[in-house]
């Protein structure tokens, strides 16, 4: 490892903790020296860049510009500060310059450090908000002026009254949560296994709920832990009460009537304005019915991005996120843990499709994370010569182990 990772890590800590540098400008500045070393250090090294990660970075960029430019041609420009907000924010993608530069273990092994960190915080806050008293006011006010980058709040599930508390940078604990059951195998497993899953699971939400509990059940169907017919048995009754219980909650809640109103809002604004083509433009705004007042985004992020720049950009624009998953599906199928992780991305996409993270620091860093993986695969490919299912493997009793940038994955 290099003294400079370490600066990464620092900058995943802040992202995490304090993403909005309401305590600190610690992450804008790790951002900006992290940049310009991974710059540095591509162009003097020759760095290989896979073709599709240089268009994703070209993309990201060019797209809001896009955006702007219909905005600002059709007369819908009038969030300026939103627009210019998420072009700077886009500017985030830059940071795959010095992550691609990092081993891939190191790489790893620094988010999940990271999600344990940000575990560790939720857990203890939540546990200090159940006793109650000065503890619990103290958090509430600490969350009422933090920034909201950290929620808690209590809710009724279901008939019943549950606190909930975490991070909106929590969904990144998803990709701590598989490495630590897929590819850690230290003595404190169980341990850490129990607190990933619990800091989420106390969000009091049910999106975060379903997420890691699925990737769990996922796990013991791979470990052959309680055999898989039980596996199965088990996971098809949890989908069937997880459907009822979203139905339940979806009919309830008023948080889910809100987004179902924005969500015919959406619909209506781009059927009666005909913006599935071009776009309303970034900096557009559309009066949002679950708010009863004009919106420049919600929570809805995936029709923000249909919304804003049509389906043909839009469109494209969203399988950029999700075009690390199926290249790596596709071609490494020898990796257990690397498909695990891809579906872990993937479900992080989901879970970002209803909150704010998508086009933000967190959704692109996640995404830089999945393209780091994604060179050094195409990388090793390229320089061995090899066709994509010839990857390098190192043979064990157990079979064959597929080993990326001097890592062999499980």
């Amino acid at each position: 490892m290099r003294y400079i990772d370490i600066l990464y890590f620092l900058f995943l800590l802040t992202l995490s903790i304090d993403p909005t540098g309401f305590h600190t400008r610690l992450k804008d500045l790790l951002f900006v020296v992290l940049v310009i070393y991974g710059v540095i250090y591509c162009l003097k090294r020759q760095q290989y860049l896979a073709s599709i990660n240089r268009v994703t970075v070209l993309g990201l960029l060019l797209i809001p510009l896009w955006g702007m430019f219909i905005a600002y041609v059709t007369n819908n420009l009038t969030d300026d500060s939103y627009a210019m907000g998420q072009l700077r924010s886009m500017f985030y993608i830059t940071i795959f310059f010095f992550v691609v530069t990092m081993r891939l273990d190191v790489l790893l092994k620094m988010v999940w450090a990271n999600g344990i960190v940000l575990a560790v915080l939720t857990l203890v806050l939540f546990f200090l908000s159940e006793l109650g008293g000065v503890f619990l006011a103290a958090i509430y006010d600490y969350c009422n002026t933090s920034g909201n980058y950290m929620m808690a709040y209590n809710r009724d599930f279901i008939g019943f009254s549950v606190n909930g508390l975490y991070y909106k940078t929590g969904a990144l604990i998803i990709f701590s949560f598989i490495y630590n059951l897929y590819q850690y195998n230290g003595p404190f497993k169980l341990v850490l296994s129990v607190i990933l899953y619990l800091s989420l699971m106390v969000a009091g939400s049910r999106t975060p709920m379903l997420v890691q509990t699925l990737i769990l059940f996922v796990y013991l169907y791979d470990r052959n832990v309680i055999g898989k017919f039980m596996t199965r048995v088990a996971t098809i009754a949890l989908i069937g009460m997880l459907v009822i219980v979203t139905y339940l909650l979806a009919t309830q809640e008023n948080a889910n009537d809100i987004k179902y109103e924005n969500y015919e809002s959406y619909v209506n604004e781009m059927d009666h304005k005909g913006h599935l083509i071009w776009g309303a433009g970034l900096g557009s705004q559309f009066y949002g019915k679950g708010y009863g007042q004009k919106l420049s985004y919600s929570e809805l992020s995936y029709m923000d991005v249909i919304r804003m720049y049509g389906i043909p950009v839009g469109g494209c624009m969203i399988f950029l996120f999700f075009a690390p998953c199926f290249w790596l599906w596709k071609y490494y199928a020898r990796s257990l843990f690397l498909k695990r992780y891809c579906l872990g991305y993937a479900l992080f996409l989901v879970l970002s499709g209803t909150n704010p993270l998508l086009l933000g620091s967190v959704g692109l860093t996640a995404l830089t994370l999945m393209m780091t993986i994604v060179n050094k695969s195409l990388w090793m490919e390229w320089t061995k010569g090899r066709q994509p299912e010839a990857v390098e493997v190192e043979r064990t009793s157990g079979g064959e182990l597929l080993v990326i940038d001097n890592m062999v994955l499980r």
